[in-house]
């Protein structure tokens, strides 16, 4: 933006000062937007998009124990080449990061916080993610997990907010989407391991399983056309099958969900050997 001011004016500490306090009004103007309900619904962002990784965690609480062993992946730096990848990983590592801290894995968290920013940055929204990242370190320092646990979801929101104070609905769905698909393994793999008609009716969320699905169909048409989205829908339609057409989810289908949740991250994380499988399944 131009300023068309003379060079004496900016030197003044007035000017400074004034300068200093528009950027404040217009973080806060920003960050009041971004809360906003009137503001959220136009752009199609309910109570199914960020706040479902803190109702996912809730969710997880319902069908521990976790095989936590089973379903922990190396954190590693991964390969993206775009902006929906990174929202989708992004939300995948948060749901890694809730494996970490229910397993109290510290040595994990400076790895989980230093990738989370690179995904964030991926993302154009790394100044939010940085003072987390850190905050991430110190309370793994101070064995404070239940901490951790609400660091997550703020760092998550906080995410959600930049992309909506930049009208990026749509990196917000895939953000929340790619944490839901890390959370439906994390759930299957739990029922799996303990299986009873009851664990497993939990995994049965129809009416959000549909929002993402309708969602993935009014993205814009060149990101709706790539691969990625287009397995991705493949898989969730397939999920979506199993835990709808009967009255009582059965063993084999937890574990197909699972598998199908696993190469969904697989694809999402670039993991060419899962991405095999899906497109072959």
């Amino acid at each position: 933006m131009r300023i068309g001011l003379w060079p004496s004016i900016f030197a003044s500490p007035f000017f400074g000062l004034a300068l200093a306090s528009t950027a404040v009004i217009e973080a806060q103007n920003a960050s009041d937007l971004a809360t906003d309900p009137h503001f959220r619904e136009e752009l199609g962002v309910n109570q199914y998009t960020a706040p479902s990784i803190e109702q996912l965690f809730n969710t997880l609480d319902t069908l521990k124990p976790i095989p936590i062993r089973e379903l922990t992946r190396p954190l590693r730096a991964i390969r993206l080449d775009n902006r929906a990848k990174f929202a989708l990983s992004f939300g995948v590592l948060i749901g890694d990061g809730f494996l970490a801290v229910e397993g109290e894995e510290t040595k994990s968290i400076e790895t989980l916080g230093r990738e989370l920013f690179r995904r964030a940055k991926g993302l154009g929204v790394q100044q939010r993610v940085s003072r987390h990242s850190k905050q991430l370190l110190d309370l793994a320092k101070q064995v404070d997990w239940a901490g951790l646990r609400k660091e997550l979801i703020v760092t998550q929101k906080d995410v959600e907010t930049a992309m909506l104070d930049l009208r990026d609905e749509e990196m917000v769905h895939l953000l929340s989407l790619g944490g839901w698909i890390r959370g439906l393994e994390i759930g299957a793999a739990s029922v799996a391991a303990d299986f009873s008609p009851e664990r497993a009716s939990k995994l049965r969320q129809l009416d959000l399983l549909d929002y993402y699905l309708e969602r993935l169909s009014t993205l814009s048409p060149p990101l709706k056309s790539t691969p990625l989205v287009a397995q991705i829908t493949s898989g969730l339609k397939d999920v979506r099958q199993k835990l709808g057409d009967t009255p009582v989810v059965s063993l084999e289908d937890v574990s197909a969900i699972q598998t199908t949740a696993r190469n969904l991250v697989g694809l999402i994380e670039g993991d060419t050997s899962t991405a095999t499988a899906t497109r072959s399944e």
